[in-house]
């Protein structure tokens, strides 16, 4: 009688059931641990304007913006700016057509990672913290840069950058490490505000997101729920943050005293790895994906008002 490992045949067999046992496993726990919802709105009075489910526009971009990384607001209705990683240029964008409209050069290819607008400065900040800024013109095929360094570095992967009227700052996320980590509050993702007046960065994060509220908030219990965020923009209308993650796929909004007001689980197949996100002058948002080995797309959402009673009860 032939031993077991005296037939290979049977070996091969055996470890295929181990193998698909283990997978059958693996799926029953992820079926298990997925959230009933994927719309989370955690305070009574505040009303999310955005229907994810009915997205109102998706456009593939050009080979050129593959690798999207940041968005900002255009001058015109339906128009943004955007830049990709490692290529130093702006790209002017149609968000209904996908058509790039303008391209700026500004600087040497490096990571790129989100962009903001403050009137005719345009700020492109890099992986490591530093902050490319020129005046825009709109005739322009390159603008040298000026470079205004931070004390982040390639460590915090610093990945999302907007403005912030109501304060006169940029506010800056790292996907990483934080600037100054607290062992007793490893939890939370810091949001920093850099002073345009003072030239400076705030040390300390202003806002923040703690992934164990997140964790409460989609699973229903005391496990963190992963936010590395990639975009950040604030809301024109109502002043609230929204803070993007790639890395669970994920949309946060809070106020301006860091709660959490709405949790928005974004659809993978649409948003492959989402790391662009703003908003236009009318509060419709944008938010955009990269590729992942094809054209990366830009998502438009159209505001919805409060609904009315009547609106409710149909």
């Amino acid at each position: 009688m032939n031993k077991i490992w005296e037939s290979p045949n049977l070996i091969s067999v055996i470890i295929l059931v181990v193998v698909l046992a283990i997978a059958a496993g693996y799926v029953v726990f992820t079926l298990n641990q997925r959230p009933e919802t994927e719309s989370f709105t955690v305070d009574d009075d505040y009303y999310f304007p955005y229907n994810f489910d009915r997205l109102d526009r998706v456009v593939k971009l050009p080979n050129e913006l593959a690798e999207i990384s940041g968005l900002c607001r255009g001058f015109a209705p339906d128009e943004v700016f955007a830049v990709q990683d490692e290529i130093g240029t702006v790209f002017r964008v149609n968000s209904r057509s996908g058509e790039l409209l303008q391209q700026i050069k500004f600087d040497k290819d490096l990571d790129y990672e989100g962009i903001a607008r403050k009137d005719d400065d345009m700020y492109v900040l890099e992986a490591d913290g530093d902050i490319h800024y020129f005046a825009y013109q709109d005739t322009a095929i390159e603008i040298p840069s000026r470079k205004l360094e931070t004390s982040f570095s390639y460590r915090n992967d610093t990945e999302g950058i907007c403005y912030d009227s109501i304060t006169n700052t940029l506010l800056i996320v790292p996907k990483a490490q934080e600037l100054n980590p607290q062992s007793d509050n490893e939890s939370r993702r810091g949001i920093y505000t850099y002073d345009l007046r003072q030239a400076a960065l705030n040390s300390q994060p202003t806002y923040y997101i703690d992934e164990l509220e997140v964790g409460q908030i989609v699973f229903n219990t005391n496990r963190p729920y992963v936010v590395n965020p990639s975009g950040i923009a604030v809301d024109p209308l109502t002043g609230d943050i929204f803070v993007l993650s790639a890395a669970g796929h994920v949309l946060v909004v809070i106020d301006r005293d860091s709660q959490i007001k709405h949790v928005e689980l974004l659809e993978k197949g649409t948003f492959g790895q989402p790391e662009g996100i703003a908003f236009g002058a009318n509060g419709d948002l944008y938010v955009s994906s990269e590729g992942r080995g094809g054209r990366g797309i830009i998502a438009t959402l159209s505001r919805k008002g409060q609904p009315t009673t009547t609106d409710e009860q149909r």
